[in-house]
């Protein structure tokens, strides 16, 4: 390594700091003054003898081709609908903003200026979807010694704005499911007593139900990867469950089971060719008429889910058990989600302990002052 002064045609004086990639390739960084030259020159040093140097070529290679070889890298290790999403973002986004810049050429500020733009374009959800991909390919460019920083730094996020989803209770979900007709009851209660996903209802199969146990299996989801309906495992292991049912919906699947003839690994509940049964397909011909039949407007398949859970938490199931019977990963999310049940829950606590405490308040103060 070693520092070299010249002047440029223009009579300028420059500093030339001559370094030695470990690979034995030459590279070479110029500077104005003799100070900022002795300052990266002893950083260089500083670097490498803590093992944090960073090749400075490696970041000169496009975003487009870091990108590229991420994907690919990276694409292995995910779930198929999760590599859609990425591959998604990649080319509608990313791609065609930072694909020519060099990687370590991008900063926080064109990060946040491609963020305000999608904002002014997207829900904040898929902004935030979109930002998570860009983030991830950054975080990665880090940990492989491409770049030192990632840009992806103190950015701000459109805020989420938390709409309450419609709840029903159990004559509501009574009167949909009749709606629905004999083929698609039980997988409205399934949604509405057992809190599925419609992605988990609609992988059941014969064998996932245990009549002897009173038990349904969740080991699969129904996923659409580019417009293709694929079962797959559920996205985390607490996905994976074994619930109990209860008899009544025991019953409930026994009549359909028994009424459509389905037999061992035959899907449940499927299309008209036996294979998943498509969310938009259900929801357009089956759910949203029966919906609007029933009185029920705004309410979602998720909605079900929603308000099996507000039910669990209204009569004093505990956290923990909630997490496990909707397949959560973490409790937080649970107690975020459902915190107007906890309320109701936590105000009837108070009510029985105003009762027991304070139920005949003259007797109670009379036999405490007698003590």
């Amino acid at each position: 390594m070693s520092i070299e002064k010249r002047i440029t045609s223009g009579g300028k004086v420059r500093y030339d700091v001559r370094l030695r990639h470990p690979n034995g390739r030459q590279y070479k960084r110029t500077f104005r003054t003799k100070r900022e030259a002795e300052a990266f020159s002893a950083s260089e040093m500083t670097a490498r003898a803590r093992g944090t140097w960073i090749d400075p070529q490696a970041g000169r290679m496009r975003f487009a081709d870091w990108a590229d070889e991420w994907f690919r890298s990276a694409k292995h290790r995910w779930r198929p609908r999760t590599a859609d999403k990425h591959d998604m973002a990649l080319r509608a986004h990313w791609l065609p903003r930072f694909g020519p810049i060099e990687v370590a050429a991008l900063t926080p500020r064109q990060v946040q200026a491609a963020i305000n733009e999608l904002a002014d374009q997207h829900s904040a959800s898929s902004v935030r979807t979109y930002y998570g991909t860009l983030r991830a390919c950054l975080r990665d460019a880090v940990d492989m010694d491409v770049i030192g920083r990632s840009p992806c730094r103190g950015i701000n996020l459109p805020k989420i704005k938390r709409h309450g989803k419609r709840v029903i209770g159990p004559k509501e979900l009574h009167r949909l499911a009749d709606e629905v007709g004999p083929e698609w009851r039980s997988l409205i209660y399934l949604g509405g007593v057992m809190g599925l996903r419609f992605g988990e209802a609609a992988a059941l199969c014969v064998q996932d139900v245990d009549f002897e146990q009173s038990t349904v299996a969740i080991a699969r989801t129904v996923v659409d990867v580019n417009g293709r309906l694929e079962i797959d495992e559920p996205k985390t292991a607490a996905g994976t469950r074994t619930l109990v049912a209860p008899d009544p919906l025991l019953d409930e699947l026994r009549a359909h089971i028994e009424l459509f003839a389905i037999e061992g690994e035959e899907l449940l509940f499927a299309d008209a060719l036996g294979g998943p049964l498509r969310r938009s397909n259900f929801r357009g011909r089956v759910f949203t008429p029966a919906v609007d039949r029933a009185g029920l407007d705004g309410l979602t398949f998720h909605g079900l889910r929603h308000s099996a859970a507000t039910q669990w938490v209204a009569n004093g199931v505990d956290a923990r058990t909630v997490q496990h019977r909707l397949g959560h990963a973490d409790p937080r999310l649970v107690l975020r989600l459902y915190a107007h049940a906890w309320t109701s829950a936590d105000r009837s606590a108070a009510e029985v302990s105003s009762a027991v405490f304070w139920g005949d308040s003259t007797s109670q103060a009379g036999e405490t002052r007698r003590a």
